[in-house]
Parts: structure tokens; sequence; C-alpha cells
């Protein structure tokens, strides 16, 4: 995608202060473009410093209509004024004070006076524009601003991908799982993505379709990156592999940025397989984000987890299965639809899926069946529509119990929030605000990035319920 955040920068000054002797402006505009080179985001500064209203009233005229987020810097002592038409120009800013080089004797800026002076009229006398904020310090090449900076500029990178995100939700949701409905038009307007139908005899037909060569050449290198191979029909890698383009094909050609696939019941019956191995290759090798279910809230959720993380590689979706009160810990699974970077040393085995035909005759190939190497992880869902978002980080660690067949991992070191929870006051928290049951999953920490997120976009929290042995309204007015 190559949506890029578009970032306004002007900074205010009056003139009995010594910001233009200081060059405060000017070098402040240089570490950002320095700062942010090799981030999806366009610059646009104000080339002069604003020492009027009527500077200021100039500034709004050239941001209008231009900008994602404003950053205004009090370069040093500004007066309120200045404030009012920039705040015309977007519903995000940020406000940015500098130190004074000495911090005795004559006072040469008195900058952060004033970005309490213009936080203070935006909070209370701006209060009905509800514009949000965010306040920063020190210098643009300290890593106080950096490490402060960066977190709201991948927040808001993902946040206007997202809102410009096209979703593919092919077969639509698997019997039954009606807790995973939604409603596109509250989902367009909760978080700007727009939904488009397609049907699995669609993916089928272009499945049939490629050149058996094509699908040999990419079956080598599937079964080259398994540790072992136990599936009951060699055609299953034919046919799932022949989905696996297929799927490529049909997000390529409606420009879709992620899918939402019904895995089960319609590709047993229109095709005798299952998908997960298609679902997981896309995700390891292509970073594509693929939900299974047809969960449409999970595959945002991943696409959002894939927007802010670094790697090129997917999130995953899954279950919370179980948990463990020895380890205060939980068992994150799901039937072999996660992506093979996410596996320990062991690898990931291509095996045929663990429930779907059992107690019959018939096997259904292929899914992955792998153990989680040890890693910290974030955990994230937006639910209800999209209005709310759930935020955790936790470790996977190497348990003495290898988990229920599938891909999998136990989950330890819960934050909730960024605030620790045990896993039983995680579970009633989940189950008591009806939680829709999946988890998108991806590698490394990115709370601070999605609370931001959150904020920025108006989300709702879920916030923790603890667990007693009573109902209480607390549980029941969430």
């Amino acid at each position: 995608m190559t949506i890029k955040l578009n970032i306004g920068f002007a900074a205010t000054a009056i003139a009995p202060y010594y910001a233009e002797e200081q060059k405060v402006r000017i070098k402040s505009e240089q570490h950002l473009q320095q700062l942010l080179k090799n981030y999806d985001v366009n610059i646009i500064s104000f080339t002069k410093t604003i020492f009027s209203k009527d500077d200021a009233i100039e500034a709004e005229i050239f941001f209008k209509n231009k900008i994602d987020f404003l950053l205004i810097q009090t370069s040093s002592c500004s007066a309120g004024e200045q404030l009012y038409p920039l705040c015309n120009t977007s519903n995000k800013i940020g406000i940015w004070a500098v130190p004074d080089i000495e911090n005795e004797g004559d006072v040469k800026l008195h900058s952060l006076v004033s970005t309490s002076h213009f936080l203070g009229i935006i909070k209370k006398v701006l209060k009905d524009k509800n514009i949000k904020t965010k306040w920063f310090y020190n210098y643009a090449d300290t890593e106080e601003f950096i490490q402060k900076f960066l977190i709201t500029i991948r927040s808001l990178i993902a946040l206007k991908k997202i809102q410009n995100s096209k979703i593919g939700l092919i077969g639509g949701i698997s019997p039954g799982f009606d807790n995973m409905i939604v409603d596109n038009s509250l989902v367009k307007k909760n978080i700007g993505v727009t939904i488009e139908a397609a049907s699995i005899k669609e993916v089928v037909d272009k499945a049939k379709s490629f050149e058996q060569k094509i699908i040999d050449d990419e079956i080598k290198k599937i079964k080259n990156a398994a540790t072992s191979i136990s599936v009951s029909e060699e055609d299953s890698f034919n046919k799932v592999t022949r989905i696996y383009f297929a799927l490529k094909q049909i997000k390529n050609e409606n420009n879709w940025n992620s899918m939402a696939v019904q895995c089960w019941s319609q590709f047993q019956e229109l095709y005798g397989i299952v998908p997960c191995m298609a679902y997981s290759w896309m995700g390891s090798e292509d970073g594509v984000a693929v939900s299974c279910e047809g969960d449409v809230q999970g595959s945002i959720s991943m696409l959002l987890l894939n927007y802010l993380s670094n790697s090129n590689k997917s999130s995953t979706l899954l279950d919370l299965a179980t948990f463990d009160d020895d380890s205060d810990s939980v068992l994150m699974w799901h039937c072999g639809v996660t992506p093979r970077h996410f596996a320990n040393d062991d690898g990931i085995n291509w095996v045929d899926h663990s429930t779907l035909g059992r107690k019959t005759d018939k096997k259904f190939g292929i899914a992955g069946d792998q153990i989680f190497k040890p890693q910290t992880t974030t955990t994230t869902y937006l639910g209800n529509n999209c209005e709310r978002i759930l935020i955790i980080n936790s470790e996977i660690f190497e348990h003495t119990n290898k988990g229920y067949d599938g891909t999998r991992g136990w989950f330890k070191n819960i934050y909730l929030n960024r605030e620790k929870i045990s896993s039983r006051d995680l579970i009633n928290t989940l189950n008591m605000m009806g939680h829709e049951h999946h988890y998108a999953v991806s590698q490394g920490n990115l709370s601070k990035e999605l609370l931001e997120l959150a904020s920025w976009n108006d989300l709702k929290l879920v916030k923790k319920i603890k667990m007693v042995d009573y109902l209480s309204p607390f549980d029941t007015n969430n």
C-alpha cells in the first residue's frame, strides 16, 4: 500500500525571545526530515516561524485539507492567538516544547510554558472541536523525543492505512459462528474499512485453471519448508497449492489488502480439502493476512498488526483454548493456519486436519502442525463492529505441555492495556464482555502503538473484569 501520512509542521514564537537567533525551527525541521526518511510520511512544513495571528492564518490556509496530523512547536514563548487558526487544520495535533540551552539567568526560549498554554486552550476553550492531542519534549535528535514521537508516527501510519483498506470476505462465516457477523456500514464508520464479498466457488474455479508446472514448482518449496509430512492423500498438495494461487489472484484482481475466508464447510463440500496450508503459506511467503472461518474483524485485526510491524511476515489468528494455573498462562491454538515463522526449532509439519473428518473414514489435508518458539507477542482484536479493541502483550514460553495438535503456543506474563492481568481474570474479562473468540497475534510488542491508535480513533478499550464466584453489576454493565 502506497498511502503516506501527511504531517504538517509549524513553529510559533514571539519577538522578545530567541527562537530565530537559535534557529530552533530550521534545525528541528532538518532533524524531522532525517528521522522520518524511512517512514511512509510526507512532511509539509510552513516555511517561516509564526510570530503573529496573521502568520497563523496564512499557515491555516497553507495546511488546509493537506494534512492528517499537525505538529506545532512552541519554538519559544508564544501567544494564544497564534494557536486558534492552526486548530482549524486537523483534529490530531501534537504540541512540542524544547528546552532552553541555559537553565539559569536570562531565559531565551521559555517554550515549555507555551506548550502548557496551548494545551490548556485546546482542552478547555476549544473543547467542542474534539481535538486529540499529544505533547512532546526535547529536540528531535534526542532519544526522549524520538522514542515518543515514533510511537505516534507508527500508530498514525497504521491508522491511515487501515482506514483506506479493503477486505475480501470469501464464502461468508463458517456455519453457526454468528458472533462474528458484522454490519459492514458500522465497520466502515468505526474504522474505515471496506468489505467486499466473493464465493468459495469462484476460488475453486480459479484454482482449477492454473498450469500444472507452476503448481508443481510451488509444491516443491512447500514440502522443502516442512520438517515432516504426514498427509493421507498426495493430491491434497496439488489442490491446496491451487487454492493458494487462486487466493493470491483474486486478492490482486480486487486490490484487497487482506482476506477473511471460510475454511469449512464449503471447501470440503466443493473441493475435498482444508485450505489451512494455503492461508499459512500466504502469511509466511507473501506477508498477507488471511483469517479463517470468514472472520472479517479477525482479518482487519491481523492487517492492523501487519501495518504496525516492521516484519514482512504476517500475523496469525488463534483461539484461546485453555489455561494453566501453575504457570498462570493460556494456550493459544488453532487447527493449522499459523505461518511457519512462528515455529520453534522443530519447524512446521504438514498434516491432515486434526478435527475435520474426525470419527469418519475421510481425511482432509492440508494443515500445519507446529509449536511456537519463545518470543514476545502482541494480541489484538477489533470487536463489536470494530468499535472496541483488545490490547494484550505477553510472552510465549516453552511449556512441558505441548498443547493440542495444530498451531499453538503457551502465553504467560500477560498484560491487558499494559497492566498485568492473571490468566483467569483475562478469560473472565473476555467471556463476560462477549468477545468474539478469535485473537490476532503478531511477533513483538506493539501495545504502545495500539493504545495510541485507539486514542486517535476513539476506540473503546476492553477493561479487566476480575474473576469472582458471584455475578456482579460490574460484570453485566460492560
